[in-house]
């Protein structure tokens, strides 16, 4: 069992969440989806399809609107998965937009030091916890539904992406209210001064993932990664990190037409090919 998984708190039951903290709460690793295809047929086939417990959409590199989302968030939320969105930015409005939506949890970009955490905490957060405003949409369509339960149930990540993050990182894990921390590697990598990249090894990518890791252990939060592939997902799983990313769209999607273009010209490459005549 990861060290990460044993020490972090005891994960809510129910709510749009549900599949992650399932995950969670049988010690087990979270697998994400990431999506920047605005369609929802695409979303709801990957949610019906894939081995994942959440399907992220990514709103800050992606190409959704708020519309696009709504759709993809109900999709992905119908075929059993838990909706997440990565935030173009910490606007408190288009947070509770989202939330009202039923979206299951959110990942804030470039997030700097705790005291901006703790402005995202509260933005989720109903008072006296936080400021946000009550007013559920598709979120509030089951009967019975406590809007306020639901609340406490949202998963919030904050995400480490400079080196000025780094540096702040185990204050802005200590955060109330915050699930974890979320690295992005691309953007951290150009921080650091080693230019952007994903599924990364380089020492002080590896340093900056267990320093990230070992603050959320000691703060007993969560910890997540973006990845570009399932293989070096599975690696960051096994190092402890309890939200990793193994499947990208437009990545899974280049790989396939990388693969259909070799067998096309493999076929024709080998003798007896079968070439049509004139």
């Amino acid at each position: 069992m990861p060290e990460s998984l044993k020490a972090s708190a005891p994960s809510p039951q129910g709510g749009p969440a549900e599949p992650i903290h399932a995950a969670w709460r049988a010690a087990k690793p979270a697998r994400n989806a990431w999506m920047t295809i605005p369609d929802s047929y695409l979303a709801e086939f990957v949610a019906a399809r894939a081995e994942v417990e959440a399907v992220t959409l990514d709103l800050q590199h992606g190409l959704f609107d708020t519309r696009a989302a709504i759709e993809c968030i109900r999709a992905i939320g119908l075929r059993g998965k838990a909706p997440l969105v990565r935030l173009p930015d910490h606007d408190p409005a288009l947070i509770g937009f989202l939330l009202d939506a039923g979206v299951a949890g959110l990942i804030a970009p470039m997030v700097e030091n705790a005291a901006e955490a703790g402005q995202l905490v509260a933005a989720c957060r109903y008072p006296p916890k936080g400021r946000r405003s009550h007013g559920l949409t598709r979120g509030g369509l089951g009967r019975g539904t406590d809007a306020f339960a639901l609340a406490e149930q949202t998963i919030l990540f904050a995400m480490i992406e400079t080196s000025h993050a780094l540096d702040a990182c185990e204050r802005i894990a200590a955060v109330d209210g915050l699930d974890g921390l979320f690295v992005g590697p691309g953007d951290l990598g150009i921080s650091l001064g080693i230019g952007p990249g994903q599924d990364r090894e380089e020492p002080e990518i590896a340093a900056a993932l267990a320093r990230v890791s070992e603050s959320c252990k000691a703060a007993g939060k969560r910890c997540a990664v973006h990845a570009a592939s399932a293989r070096y997902a599975a690696t960051m799983a096994g190092k402890g990190y309890d939200l990793v990313t193994v499947w990208v769209d437009v990545v899974a999607i280049e790989a396939s037409l990388a693969d259909g273009q070799r067998q096309w010209a493999d076929h024709f490459a080998s003798p007896g090919s079968g070439v049509r005549k004139a």
